[in-house]
């Protein structure tokens, strides 16, 4: 039974590895032709994206006020995400909460945290996350600092929640798996239904709703953390300094930060017509360099403490 459970495991990690990949690299591309996109002059048409692909030339234009003829044969992609969100919480329950004194606890040897308690726990971040996340979602569009300050205050809660309860693995887990629940609840729950009735209003000769997609713009800013749950959901293939070091809470808020900034990064390189920009160049020189210094600093400490065992070492025979 265990290796038939393991065999199931594979497939459906093989499975949901397959679906992130195809999302993430959807979602980047139609970023990539929001940013891209240049006025032209068309009745039906305000934006167009001219890029290649296997020596073939090709325009994506953006249709301002869609007629009932434009839509027929649209296809909604929203596949994708229905697949990596099922065989997410699917392997999510085949591996973590199979085994949870081994992926969630921080000592199965202290009874003061069950087994049962754990899933428990997983549970109420996994239902409660993407409901809370409706509810500050709902905040007036005019409020802006009130939600980003919730926003904000909502993730950092969950974190120092799970990294005094849980393991650092799995904490990193715990908040990854909520992240991507969040967004995709945000997406089939929120998204999908919009999409529709604007399909529906344009067949009947309508509009969409201008406001309600000013508020899915302001939603789709969670995108901005897909490199973060990408990181934190792998982070049980990463070494002891980035799953273990002691620092979860700490080690978490920067892989977020540097989910925003690898985001800001790419947006700025399309924003560039594809070209790195001087400055970011000069600062992933001065990144590398301290970096190259840092782990010099560390190789120096190393040895100065090894540097008293190795002369007791090689004295203790003369003392023999």
């Amino acid at each position: 039974m265990d290796a038939l459970i393991d065999f199931m495991t594979d497939i459906v990690r093989w499975l949901h590895v397959v679906a992130a990949i195809a999302w993430l690299g959807f979602v980047l591309w139609l970023r990539r032709l929001a940013i891209r996109a240049r006025s032209v002059l068309d009745s039906s048409a305000d934006l167009e994206v001219w890029d290649t692909h296997s020596l073939g030339f090709w325009q994506t234009e953006r249709i301002t006020r869609p007629k009932a003829s434009d839509l027929e044969g649209l296809v909604l992609s929203f596949n994708l995400i229905r697949w990596l969100f099922g065989t997410g919480l699917l392997l999510f329950s085949l591996i973590y909460y199979r085994q949870p004194q081994v992926y969630l606890l921080l000592d199965p040897s202290d009874a003061s945290l069950s087994s049962h308690a754990a899933i428990a726990l997983s549970l109420a971040g996994l239902i409660g996350a993407p409901l809370i996340n409706e509810t500050i979602n709902r905040i007036p569009l005019h409020r802006t600092i009130l939600y980003y300050v919730a926003c904000a205050l909502h993730v950092l809660a969950w974190m120092s929640f799970y990294a005094d309860r849980y393991s650092q693995h799995g904490a990193m887990i715990q908040i990854g798996a909520m992240l991507g629940t969040t967004v995709s609840v945000n997406i089939l729950g929120n998204l999908y239904p919009a999409t529709r009735a604007a399909m529906v209003a344009v067949m009947r000769g309508e509009q969409p709703d201008p406001i309600r997609k000013q508020y899915w713009d302001r939603r789709n800013q969670h995108s901005f953390l897909l490199p973060a749950i990408v990181f934190l959901m792998l982070s049980s293939h990463m070494g002891s300094a980035i799953k273990a070091n002691g620092h979860a809470f700490a080690t978490i808020v920067i892989v977020l930060a540097l989910s925003v900034a690898s985001r800001h990064v790419i947006e700025m390189v399309h924003r560039n017509h594809g070209i790195v920009p001087t400055r970011l160049r000069w600062a992933g020189v001065a990144a590398a360099l301290a970096l190259v210094l840092a782990l010099a600093w560390l190789v120096v400490i190393e040895h100065q403490v090894n540097l008293p065992a190795t002369a007791d070492a090689t004295e203790s025979p003369r003392l023999l």
